[in-house]
């Protein structure tokens, strides 16, 4: 019997029973020197595609690791297509924000750059990084893409038909969002759902204005405080899924 492994790890192999597979250095370098396995150890992997495998280390070394496939433990689940569209924050804050939405089920992640955003550029593979570990730490058997930095205009501007936006409007101008969501249909679109949240002392009129403005675009309003931007994130997020969830 394979004793239950705490240590779960994203890899991009095809992963099926019997198969056997070398981790990247990095992976290696983490199972054996940081969580300390060594051969015979358990371990659960996954690839965001084939769902989520028990697997078993046959070989330990500090140049490298094998683990061998032993059965599927869950299927791929279909998943909802959820988008954070985000204003861009200081380092740490971005980081909250994409392990929250990680956690929270998002699909997608896209910083974008609006004119009282205090940063304009992101290291995209760093936060990359923090999507696959908030993933492995938190069970779900995908990791959102994190995209490059965009800037709102072309955000908008290449927004598909079938996208439906819910803009956490700071301004109290917009409905509560839980008398948005009673009229919205779940089911009645072909995109995706995205959120999005604004900078630090909100968006400038003209962005207001252009974001009011789209068609694709539906204001909620997410309380009487005004909530730092990761914070707006999280609680759409939370609300969103809780929705998304209900009868």
């Amino acid at each position: 019997m394979v004793r239950k492994s705490s240590v779960r790890l994203f890899v991009n192999e095809t992963l099926a029973e019997g198969a056997s597979l070398e981790l990247t250095r990095d992976a290696a370098h983490y199972v054996s020197n940081v969580m300390r396995l060594g051969v015979g150890d358990p371990i659960v992997l996954f690839n965001g595609r084939d769902g989520e495998w028990q697997g078993t280390i046959r070989r330990a070394t500090r140049k490298g690791c094998t683990v061998g496939l032993l059965g599927s433990l869950r299927s791929q689940p279909v998943e909802l297509d959820v988008w954070i569209a985000a204003a861009l924050v200081k380092r740490a804050r971005m980081d909250f924000l994409v392990e929250k939405a990680t956690e929270l089920g998002v699909t997608r992640i896209v910083p974008v750059t609006t004119r009282r955003t205090v940063v304009s550029r992101a290291n995209v593979n760093r936060l990359n990084l923090r999507a696959t570990e908030a993933a492995e730490q938190c069970g779900r058997l995908s990791v959102p893409e994190v995209m490059e930095v965009q800037e709102l205009e072309l955000f908008l501007a290449s927004l598909d038909a079938g996208s439906q936006v819910l803009w956490c409007d700071e301004s109290g101008d917009s409905p509560a969002v839980n008398a948005v969501l009673a009229r919205l249909s779940k089911t009645d679109h072909s995109g995706p759902w995205i959120l999005l949240t604004g900078p630090e002392g909100g968006f400038d009129q003209s962005e207001r204005k252009l974001i009011g403005g789209h068609a694709k675009v539906t204001g909620i309003d997410l309380g009487r405080h005004v909530l730092r931007s990761e914070t707006a994130a999280t609680v759409a997020l939370g609300i969103f899924q809780a929705w998304m969830a209900g009868s």
